[in-house]
């Protein structure tokens, strides 16, 4: 578990800087100067949405499928519900012309980080099924 936990850290962090990279350069030169500079708030936002998945996971004890699903989608549900607040905040922070570009960022990063964090669930759950059918071998 600390092995996929730092691994999913390390991951998140290289994806997030790759894409902020690469995002702050489409942005500087497509979108007005105005944008880019409220652009490093979203990577930041999701770095922290990432970490705090990660601490989530990490206090799950070696429950039973039903209830990690549960968690899993409560944390999903929790973190849509925090990237429209963000998402609404931002808008009114930043002027109304750039509201479509905005949201096409945010909507980017939302979609890089909701395929790394399935990566990492898909993984999660994989490790716990392994670790399951040692336990019954052992036995």
């Amino acid at each position: 578990m600390k092995v996929l936990r730092k691994r999913f850290l390390v991951v998140l962090t290289v994806v997030i800087g790759i894409a902020t990279i690469i995002g702050a350069v489409v942005t500087y030169f497509v979108f007005p100067r105005e944008l880019f500079l409220w652009y490093f708030g979203i990577p930041l936002f999701y770095y922290l949405v990432g970490l705090g998945f990660g601490e989530v996971l990490r206090r799950i004890n070696r429950e039973s499928n039903e209830r990690l699903l549960n968690i899993y989608l409560m944390v999903k549900i929790a973190k849509i519900i925090i990237t429209i607040f963000f998402m609404a905040l931002s808008m009114m922070l930043v002027d109304n012309r750039y509201d479509k570009e905005f949201v096409v960022t945010i909507g980017i990063f939302y979609m890089v980080y909701l395929i790394l964090e399935s990566k990492f669930y898909f993984d999660f759950e994989k490790s716990l099924k392994r670790k399951k059918t040692n336990e019954k071998l052992k036995v």
